[in-house]
């Protein structure tokens, strides 16, 4: 539990400083125009609940092997689902990449923070 909490706080650290990052605040505001417009296209099109249809929208985009249970039946959503995935999963997948590096940049700085009070008590 302990580590957990650690790596929660690791995460949680660095998701903050890359916050201020303006390539990282146009990629999340692009993922959420992204996940708005298959949450709307699935609810209209495909009929479906509006949590089901942002349900579907949002587990598509994560690259895992989770079965949502639904599967877009129209013609239409099929060719709009393999244009979203395109589009969607290389943004997600360029968002978690830059918090994958806020993490290892977050480690690194405090490895050097460590380092630097261990000097200064030697001197």
């Amino acid at each position: 539990m302990i580590s957990f909490i650690l790596t929660l706080k690791r995460l949680l650290s660095a998701v903050y400083r890359i916050m201020k990052e303006k390539a990282f605040k146009s990629l999340l505001v692009s993922l959420a125009l992204i996940l708005l417009s298959g949450t709307l296209f699935y609810k209209q099109v495909e009929g479906w609940s509006l949590l089901d249809s942002f349900y579907f929208a949002f587990v598509s985009l994560i690259p895992t092997s989770v079965s949502t249970g639904f599967v877009p039946q129209a013609d239409l959503s099929k060719w709009f689902t393999m244009i979203y995935l395109v589009v969607g999963v290389g943004v997600m997948l360029m968002i978690l990449i830059m918090i994958g590096f806020a993490v290892v940049n977050f480690e690194k700085s405090e490895q050097e923070e460590f380092k630097q009070k261990i000097i200064d008590k030697v001197d």
